[in-house]
C-alpha cells in the first residue's frame, strides 16, 4: 500500500467508515493499519434497512481477512453509530475483534457517579424520553414526521448492549473511555500516523441545556430547578380525552423539542479527533453540534482539514458557519484536494440534511454524499502519500 484509503459506506441513515493506512511495527516492517469509526444506522423504515447494514459488515470482515482491528472508534452511543458489531455476531456468527477501542467518556461504567450534575442532567433527559415513549406508545395514530427515528436512535434500553458488545471487542485489554482532557494519556495507535482528540469534554453536563415545559402533567423530579413546570389539562367539551391527549403530546411542539434536546446532548458527546498521515489531515466529528463546536473553538483546537467527514449527517447544527470558516477556509492553507463526504439518506426528519449546509461544503471542497450510492454501496478514497491528487472510486459490497 502506497497510501491512506478511506472507505464510506452508505448504511441508509448512519455511519461506517473503515480506514486502511500504510505504518511500521516495532521491528520497522510495513504494515497495513485498519481502523474502523462506528457502525450502525436508525432502526426505522428504509434509513435502517437490517440487510444494508448486515451487507456492509460482512464486507468490512471480508476485508480484515481474520484479522482484528487495530482501533475501533465508537464515537457516541446513538444506535445509528452503534448497532452493526453486535447486529454481525447475532445474525451472521461474524465477531468483530479490535486491538484497542475508543468510547466516549460518558459511557464509562461508573461515570455518572463521579460526574453528579452530569447524572442530575441526564435523569432529567431519560426522564423526559420515557414520557414521550409512553405516550407514543398509547397513540392511536400515526407518530408526527420525525418522532419516530429520534425515539429509534435515543432508545437507552435498545442501545446498552451494542455499548456492552463494543466494549468487549478488545477484551482482555479494557477500552479507552476518551475526552479531551484524557486524550494526553492516550497511547498513539500509529508509528507513522498521529491522532489528536479534540472533544468531548469529560464532564457532558455541559452539553444539556434547559427541558422545555411538556403537557399531560408529566413531571420530572419535585423540587428540581432544571425539571419543566407542568399542568394537568382537561379535555375541551366534545373532545375525547383519548384525542386530547393524543394532540397534547404529539402535536405540542415542546415534546418535539425536548426530544431533540436529548439528541443533541448525545450527538455532543461524541469524540471528535483528527488523523494526519503524510501531510493529510483529516477530521472526524461524529455527530457534534453547536455545543461541542463551540467548545473546541474555545479552545483554538480547530485547524484546516484536507477531508471532513460531516457532522450530524448533513444538519447546519453539525457544522455552523464559524466552523466552516475554520475547517475548509476559503482560501485553502496548501495545494492540496480538499474533500468532504456526508453519510445521510433523505425523509428522516426536518432539517437532515440541509442543503444550504451541503451547498456551502460544495463551494470549498469536493462533496460526497452517499445519497449518490445505491444502498450498502460505498466511496473510497485514496489520499497518496506524496500529495498528489485524491482518487474516489464507487462500489458495492458482496450481497451473499
Amino acid at each position: 500500500m502506497t497510501g491512506l484509503t478511506l472507505r464510506l459506506y452508505n448504511v441508509g441513515f448512519g455511519d461506517a467508515v473503515v480506514l486502511s493506512l500504510p505504518d511500521t511495527d516495532a521491528s520497522g516492517a510495513e504494515v497495513t493499519r485498519t481502523v474502523l469509526i462506528d457502525a450502525g444506522n436508525a432502526l426505522t423504515g428504509a434509513h435502517g434497512d437490517d440487510d444494508t447494514l448486515r451487507a456492509v459488515l460482512r464486507d468490512i470482515h471480508a476485508r480484515l481477512a481474520g484479522a482484528p482491528l487495530d482501533l475501533y472508534i465508537m464515537t457516541h452511543e446513538h444506535l445509528d453509530h452503534i448497532q452493526g458489531p453486535l447486529m454481525a455476531a447475532r445474525k451472521d456468527g461474524l465477531e468483530l475483534r479490535a486491538r484497542r477501542v475508543w468510547m466516549t467518556a460518558s459511557s464509562e461504567p461508573g461515570y455518572y457517579d463521579a460526574h453528579p450534575e452530569a447524572r442530575r442532567k441526564r435523569r432529567l433527559a431519560l426522564d423526559a424520553f420515557e414520557d414521550i415513549a409512553e405516550a407514543a406508545r398509547g397513540m392511536a395514530g400515526s407518530l408526527p414526521f420525525g418522532m419516530e427515528i429520534l425515539l429509534g436512535i435515543n432508545n437507552p434500553r435498545a442501545s446498552a448492549d451494542c455499548v456492552d458488545y463494543i466494549r468487549d471487542m478488545s477484551a482482555p485489554a479494557a477500552p479507552h473511555y476518551v475526552s479531551r482532557q484524557s486524550a494526553p494519556t492516550l497511547p498513539q495507535p500509529f508509528r507513522d500516523a498521529s491522532l489528536r482528540v479534540l472533544a468531548p469534554e469529560q464532564d457532558c453536563s455541559v452539553y444539556y441545556g434547559r427541558l422545555k415545559p411538556r403537557a399531560l402533567g408529566l413531571r420530572l423530579a419535585e423540587g428540581d430547578a432544571d425539571a419543566p413546570a407542568s399542568a394537568t389539562l382537561s379535555a375541551p367539551e366534545g373532545v375525547r380525552d383519548s384525542d386530547f391527549a393524543d394532540l397534547l403530546a404529539f402535536r405540542a411542539a415542546s415534546s418535539f423539542a425536548n426530544l431533540l434536546h436529548i439528541d443533541r446532548a448525545a450527538n455532543d458527546s461524541s469524540i471528535v479527533f483528527e488523523l494526519e498521515w503524510r501531510g493529510w489531515r483529516l477530521l472526524f466529528p461524529g455527530d457534534a453540534e453547536e455545543r461541542s463546536w463551540a467548545f473546541m473553538e474555545a479552545q483554538q483546537a480547530l485547524r484546516p482539514a484536507h477531508f471532513l467527514k460531516v457532522s450530524h449527517h448533513g444538519s447546519h447544527n453539525g457544522t455552523p458557519d464559524a466552523v466552516l470558516s475554520e475547517v475548509l477556509p476559503e482560501t485553502p492553507p496548501d495545494g492540496r484536494d480538499r474533500v468532504v463526504a456526508v453519510s445521510t439518506a433523505d425523509g428522516a426528519y426536518r432539517g437532515v440534511p440541509h442543503d444550504e449546509t451541503l451547498s456551502a461544503l460544495g463551494r470549498r471542497a469536493r462533496l460526497l454524499d452517499t445519497r449518490s450510492l445505491a444502498m450498502g454501496g460505498w466511496f473510497e478514497l485514496r489520499f497518496p502519500a506524496d500529495g498528489g491528487p485524491v482518487t474516489v472510486l464507487e462500489g458495492a459490497p458482496p450481497t451473499g
